[in-house]
């Protein structure tokens, strides 16, 4: 199970609060959990999504340069290359 460590507070109309604790208290869940799972559906799947599409890019611009025999060589290529565009 997650451990969470950070706290949010978000204000709600008196409509939206009674709305969403009845999904809760229908999905038998905390109306926590229910907004966590809520921020992971529309946001954070879709961020992840972003960076790995971002990663591809990343590689796929690579392709032009040749192929070391060791693995520590591409990486201290692909470092070196990741860090001369900027990215983080």
């Amino acid at each position: 199970m997650r451990k969470y460590e950070k706290k949010a507070q978000v204000l709600l109309t008196e409509r939206q609060y009674r709305d969403l604790q009845a999904i809760a208290a229908q999905q038998q869940k905390p109306l926590g959990a229910l907004l966590r799972d809520a921020a992971e559906e529309v946001y954070l799947k879709q961020k992840r999504s972003h960076d790995k599409a971002q990663a591809v890019q990343a590689l796929l611009s690579l392709a032009d340069t040749t192929v070391p025999d060791e693995y520590q060589d591409w990486e201290k290529q692909y470092l070196a290359h990741k860090a001369g565009h900027g990215s983080d």
